[in-house]
């Protein structure tokens, strides 16, 4: 599951205070930030995020204050708050165990069960009760799954106000400057992730637009030669703290991992994230996100899937045979002068747009209870985002 690690209740001052170890990954970790910091608002409460010792590369380590009172325990207090956390997380961690094993064991008892109710051997009245405690077994361990809790999208619903401590934006700006992003030129931060024909195109028009194209992603991810591209994934030149300032100070970002999506989040930048291979996963939750499908292709005939397929149960189930294709040249370009107009004026749906929306969060309501990654990814509580398919493809899907 990626519902992040679980805050517990201290008292600091005599506030209350909600205290959690952020995860160590960039995604993972503002996810955990983000959800204790709307659980803290909404209580008038406080929050604590507990560093890894020495490590001011962390999220933790890099936010200075937010919309609610951020608290730095030192000392025995805080070796009292690292104690209590991780004892906390223990127990979170056994239980999520327990019940992952039980829903397991329950539906490998439904499979035995349906099994033995198919033998046509066996008794009719034997096999009608077989297949009845088969059913209570299944709906049991669907059960379990869903006490789960799915990607908490209404929790990251809303923005937080966060600022960053003096040390990380000195070390972010002098980094970012030296790597030759000129100071205050309006920034897109891009993952690149897809084709690399495809990504040199849209740098291009970007560069054209006057826009300093950063390139931002995992260290290592390979070389992009092009005119105008910033790259900081270099083992040089890469850093959280870096990747953070270039997000936080960017018009909007192209992104092509959910790492770096829930970390735009964070930064609440806009973005839009592309080749997305299902409705759920990467649907953006804020209103100033835009998604593009990759192109799925059923690998057995060579036929181009349409868009409501995604969002059917035999999708799911047959996911091996499908490939994708990455979104096409003008696919980018046109979702990225969509970007340009949202930011320049603001974030409308079209009636496309509004009608994908509800079909989505209309099959993850109906596919939760048979597909776990829908349980996890899907809607929570009927909410999917306040983001949108590119107009690009929702007239398509329309």
């Amino acid at each position: 599951m990626t519902t992040g690690a679980r805050a517990f209740e201290a008292t600091a001052d005599g506030r209350p205070v909600l205290v959690v170890r952020p995860d160590p990954s960039p995604g993972q970790g503002s996810v955990d930030m983000l959800c204790t910091l709307a659980r803290a608002r909404a209580r008038a409460a406080g929050a604590c995020f507990l560093a890894p010792a020495a490590d001011a590369e962390s999220l933790a380590a890099s936010v200075s204050g937010a919309d609610v009172p951020v608290i730095r325990p030192a000392g025995w207090r805080k070796a009292w708050l690292e104690s209590r956390w991780r004892g906390s997380a223990a127990v979170d961690r056994a239980r999520t165990q327990c019940r992952a094993a039980a829903a397991s064991g329950l539906h490998e008892l439904y499979r035995e069960l349906r099994r033995h109710a198919g033998d046509q051997r066996v008794p009719a009245a034997l096999r009608r009760r077989l297949r009845d405690a088969g059913h209570r077994s299944y709906e049991r361990s669907v059960a379990l799954r869903a006490a789960q809790a799915p990607y908490p999208r209404r929790l990251l619903r809303a923005a937080s106000t966060i600022t960053w401590s003096p040390a990380m934006l000195e070390h972010a700006r002098a980094r970012v400057e030296a790597a030759g992003v000129p100071a205050g030129a309006p920034v897109v931060a891009f993952e690149v992730r897809t084709r690399p024909d495809i990504a040199k195109a849209a740098i291009r028009d970007l560069v054209a637009d006057g826009y300093a194209v950063v390139r931002i992603g995992d260290p290592g991810a390979g070389p992009l030669r092009q005119p105008g591209l910033i790259d900081l994934t270099t083992a040089t030149a890469w850093s959280l703290r870096t990747e953070l300032f270039v997000l936080a100070i960017a018009r909007f970002a192209i992104i092509g991992s959910l790492a770096r999506q829930q970390l735009a989040y964070l930064t609440n930048t806009p973005s839009l994230t592309i080749d997305a291979a299902d409705p759920f996963t990467l649907y953006p939750i804020r209103s100033n996100g835009l998604l593009l499908f990759a192109t799925g292709v059923d690998l057995d005939s060579g036929r181009e899937l349409a868009f409501d397929e995604w969002l059917t149960e035999a999708y799911f189930r047959n996911r091996r045979s499908v490939g994708y294709r990455g979104v096409s040249t003008a696919e980018l370009r046109a979702a990225i002068r969509e970007m340009q107009q949202g930011v320049a004026h603001g974030w409308s749906d079209t009636d496309a747009q509004r009608g994908f929306r509800i079909r989505v969060v209309e099959a993850g309501r109906a596919l939760a209870p048979v597909v776990p990654s829908v349980a996890e990814w899907g809607p929570d509580d009927d909410f999917i985002g306040d983001g949108r398919l590119a107009r690009v493809q929702a007239e398509r899907a329309s």
